[in-house]
């Protein structure tokens, strides 16, 4: 999506807001119900799929249709198709809140199931808040063998002593993932032909096997300001936020039905003159295990009978110790840069690798006279296997006239690929390969306008691209090259009727063979909202079309957790249309949807990865509420 807002100056203004890790802006919690945004969060993962299909059933892996995401660079195994379901240090909020808040969520499954949400936060004190958020799925899909379960604990805190020289802000995640993995069906002419309307006889290519996912997660973050441990009078400054809304998008008017008066949190904020002595500290530990049961799937391979299991574990220690400080008057810029220390272990019963690294961090960012903000960070390891891994990133924004604004990124990372595609030994594959770091450039320049509205034009390249062939052995690419252009307008017209679209056109320059993606990506929305019985009920109805054009997509392979190119045959070129309703009563939202609600009327060709059918109209439903205590 485009940059951040620029960012402004003043105090807290709302009740219940929160912030991220490395992000200057507060968000907060608007309980209005006039947009999409609510909506586009009701899947297992909890944010929007724009991009992304979903095999199946909830919280299984996860088709990648867009051109992919730069993830966290000193983080060397990720979850491959499912790394959107798991938590990281920069995605757990940091709460500041007048009451209490609780808020709860519940949305139905597909055959059987539902998932589940809580979440709970209040401040112990006006320096100190607490937060934790409990999310269980248990989804039961209509094919044989697709039953996923996910339970995850977040929680974090941040405190603030009372002359504000010292802060920590602290987080935790424990996350498991339960998932059979059924393969996709038998037989592709059975589901094409309609040939059998119950879905649960149609024969899946695996009948028992298992995936198991962990993540744990712990990191704290605490510093001292030097100059005010020492000084006799401490200093005062103004407090500096943004405030956005509660999904991440700017909100020119904001409206926050609790808005705060007095008694406001204290939060840490970033003092001139101030130099501050850190120390981050991240513990990191990730597992996989395969059970696998089947004969035949994998015959070409290594297994032939029999049961077997198969796992890989991963450990990443993070420290770092870092100077702050941030300068300026008119003009403020924050200063920081540290060393840091990452030791990593990845193995399992046959095999384990462990190493220390160290290297150097930067990071720059500020508004110039309310003219421009720029952001900019540099990474680096010195020592170590990982030696001459490095990452560059900037961003500018800046105002052209009245709302317009301009922006653009860039950002060059050499890093060395997953550690699952370097050394793996299991029942079905082993390697051991010697890749070079991949080299990607990402250069992103744009216009946004009003609200949510903008244009995007970016270029992405990587060389030595780690991906899977048909055999399912890893191997290092050649340049692989994208640009695309991205436009997101939405249109309000009398006040209640909306029409919303959000486009991504992608041309392949070069290495398409390596990373198949369709041309065209759309989301077109048209809905109404209004309010019933005197303002008390709202309303939001409308219907909303999916499309995405004809690639040929990579196919999934379960024992890896991976898609890889095999080239079975292309899909896409179909229109996915869903209606909804969603309810606003006092505290609580009520939704109603029908997904794919042309099932049947059109040809049965709707697949999201080859032998992974979409599911055909179904009915779900849900209700959020929020308590503010």
């Amino acid at each position: 999506m485009a940059s951040q807002p620029l960012k402004g100056q003043g105090e807290l203004k709302h009740s219940h807001q929160y912030s991220f890790l490395n992000k200057q802006e507060s968000y907060f919690i608007d309980t209005t119900l006039n947009d999409m945004r609510w909506y586009h969060q009701l899947n297992a993962a909890q944010k929007d799929s724009y991009g992304r299909l979903v095999l199946t059933n909830l919280g299984s892996a996860r088709n990648n249709l867009l051109i992919p995401t730069v993830g966290d660079f000193w983080t060397y195994q990720g979850f491959g198709a499912f790394d959107d379901y798991f938590s990281s240090p920069n995605t757990i909020p940091y709460y500041q809140v007048r009451s209490p808040l609780t808020d709860a969520c519940h949305h139905n499954g597909y055959d059987r199931g539902q998932t589940f949400s809580i979440l709970h936060t209040q401040n112990i004190n006006k320096r100190w808040n607490a937060y934790i958020k409990y999310r269980r799925l248990n989804s039961l899909g209509f094919y044989a063998n697709n039953q996923n379960k996910q339970s995850s604990f977040t929680f974090s805190t941040s405190y603030l002593t009372k002359n504000k020289v010292y802060s920590v802000r602290a987080s935790f995640a424990s996350e498991k993932m339960e998932l059979q993995e059924f393969g996709g069906i038998a037989g592709d002419s059975v589901f094409t032909d309609n040939l059998q309307s119950s879905r649960v006889v149609i024969n899946p290519r695996l009948t028992a096997d298992n995936r198991i996912l962990y993540n744990r997660d712990f990191f704290v973050d605490h510093k001292i300001d030097l100059l005010q441990l020492f000084s006799k009078k401490p200093k005062k400054a103004p407090l500096d936020t943004t405030q956005v809304d509660s999904l991440g998008l700017d909100s020119i008017t904001p409206i926050d039905t609790l808005a705060l008066i007095s008694d406001k949190p204290e939060v840490e904020t970033k003092r001139r003159g101030a130099i501050y002595l850190g120390h981050t500290f991240r513990y990191n530990r990730r597992a996989q295990v395969y059970e696998g049961n089947s004969s035949s799937y994998y015959a070409n391979y290594f297994f032939n009978t029999g049961s077997y299991s198969d796992s890989l574990a991963y450990v990443g220690v993070e420290n770092t110790l870092y100077l702050e400080s941030t300068i300026g008057d008119t003009s403020q810029f924050e200063l920081k840069a540290g060393v840091k220390s990452l030791y990593t272990e990845s193995g399992n019963a046959y095999f384990n690798l462990s190493a220390n690294n160290l290297g150097l961090i930067g990071k720059i960012r500020g508004n110039y006279r309310d003219k421009f903000e720029l952001q900019g960070s540099v990474d680096f390891i010195l020592s170590g296997p990982l030696a001459g891994n490095f990452a560059l990133a900037g961003e500018l924004e800046t105002m052209i006239y009245g709302k317009l604004r301009a922006f653009g990124s860039y950002r060059l990372q050499n890093k060395t690929p997953d550690f699952l595609g370097l050394y793996y030994y299991s029942n079905n594959f082993i390697w051991n390969n010697n890749f070079s770091p991949e080299l990607s450039n990402t250069i992103t320049a744009g216009l946004k306008w009003q609200k949510n509205n903008y244009l995007q034009f970016k270029t992405w390249t990587n060389q030595n691209m780690l991906y899977y062939d048909s055999e399912s052995r890893a191997q290092s690419a050649n340049l692989v090259a994208y640009s695309s252009l991205e436009l997101r307008q939405d249109f309000e017209f009398w006040k209640f009727l909306h029409f919303d679209n959000r486009i991504s056109y992608q041309l392949a320059l070069d290495g398409e063979e390596y990373m198949p993606l369709p041309e065209l990506v759309s989301r077109n929305a048209v809905y109404v909202d209004f309010k019933l019985f005197k303002g008390v009920l709202g309303c939001l109805l409308g219907t909303e079309l999916n499309y995405y054009s004809e690639f040929n997509s990579p196919s999934y392979n379960p024992a890896l957790g991976r898609f890889y190119i095999a080239n079975e045959y292309p899909i896409g070129n179909f229109p996915v249309l869903d209606l909804f309703a969603q309810f606003k009563l006092s505290k609580a939202i009520i939704f109603l949807k029908i997904e794919n609600s042309t099932a049947g009327l059109t040809p049965y060709n709707y697949f999201a990865a080859p032998h992974f059918p979409l599911n055909d109209r179904v009915l779900r439903f849900g209700v959020n509420w929020r308590f503010f205590n």
